[in-house]
């Protein structure tokens, strides 16, 4: 379009100039005529100057444009701008504004959202099965299972080979009440029943302590472990001034402080309360028992365990089995008692629907 244009522009300057050579021929044939082309002739003059000048620049821009074209880089067309790119207008280090859609794979790497990983719950312990002891009475094991699948993650279950089992609730809430049940690892996940026990756990109350300072007497719920590096045959409190002989305390942490929970032995007073819930917190036994069972953890049940993880917003470690792991996903390791602990407000199965423990 711009080559006719321009065409058809000179075309018509030569026309112009030679009807002007036309006119001015015509002045030797009449005084009239020659007198008026003289007058005009200095307009003229310009005017076929300005002609041959556009001529000119005609046939050279006609030569050149080939050459041109061939070295003149391909222009591609125009696109329409990309989500963000800067744009005309935006301020100087001020950065783009970008959505992200869910099916954007052009977007920039690290612009993409990240893809959520699934969590995914523990598999339960299909597969777990409780057996009893030689000489003890005849007793229907299959509810204490089912808290087991239902209540701890198997792939904590697998680090531990003793499990002890602890009813915190109160006596009106059925036979398992205020009892631990000992369970020992044979193969797999078959638990043999060693040892019943009466227990007391904590009134659940404040409690003025014999510094004159009221105190909380709560036993927490969930699963726990033992404090390898905090066992004591001769123990007494230094809260309550009470002996707690062949003391074990629970590692684990609460709001960023190590905690005072344990399994003990009572005096004769404590010991005249068991059944019902009368403690400080503690997991109270009969001396004797707790005896036995102290020589068992410490004697056949020191390895390692895994951590559990403590929220770094309140400081309370897990009780749920929540695990640390490192970068690469393996569970993180610590000295302890392969011991695990099983806290719950539950006092088993009703009597006149499945057979009792006791």
């Amino acid at each position: 379009m711009g080559w006719l244009l321009r065409s058809l522009s000179v075309a018509f300057i030569i026309a112009s100039v030679s009807f002007v050579g036309f006119v001015l021929l015509q002045g030797k044939r009449g005084e009239q005529l020659s007198m008026e082309a003289q007058r005009l002739r200095p307009a003229i003059d310009d005017f076929v100057s300005q002609g041959n000048g556009a001529l000119r620049t005609l046939f050279e821009t006609s030569h050149n444009e080939p050459a041109r074209l061939a070295q003149a880089p391909a222009r591609a067309p125009a696109a329409a701008p990309r989500v963000g790119q800067p744009q005309p207008g935006d301020k100087p280090g001020q950065l783009p504004f970008m959505v992200i859609e869910p099916k954007d794979f052009a977007a920039p790497a690290m612009a993409r959202l990240p893809v959520p990983v699934p969590q995914v719950a523990p598999e339960p312990l299909s597969d777990l099965r409780l057996t009893q002891a030689e000489g003890q009475s005849p007793m229907d094991l299959s509810p204490v299972e089912g808290r087991l699948r239902m209540r701890v993650p198997q792939e904590v279950l697998e680090y531990f080979d003793l499990f002890l089992y602890v009813s915190k609730a109160t006596p009106d809430k059925g036979t398992w009440a205020q009892k631990m049940f000992v369970l020992a690892k044979t193969e797999g996940h078959v638990y043999q029943l060693k040892h019943s026990w009466p227990v007391s756990t904590g009134k659940e109350e404040p409690v003025m302590s014999p510094a004159g300072k009221m105190l909380g007497t709560h036993t927490p719920e969930g699963v726990f472990k033992l404090d390898r590096y905090r066992s004591f045959e001769d123990y007494t409190s230094r809260q309550w001034k009470s002996p707690m002989p062949y003391a074990i305390f629970f590692d684990w942490k609460i709001e960023g402080r190590t905690s005072g929970l344990a399994i003990h032995g009572s005096d004769a007073k404590g010991e005249l309360d068991l059944g019902k819930r009368a403690s400080h917190g503690c997991i109270r036994l009969a001396t004797e028992n707790a005896r036995t069972l102290f020589e068992m953890i410490t004697k056949e049940h020191k390895g390692r365990v895994p951590k559990f993880r403590i929220d770094p917003e309140t400081g309370t470690m897990s009780t749920k089995g929540t695990l640390v792991r490192d970068e690469n996903g393996k569970v993180k390791m610590t000295p302890g008692y392969k011991v695990l602990v099983f806290i719950e407000d539950y006092g088993g199965p009703q009597t006149d629907t499945v057979a009792a423990l006791f």
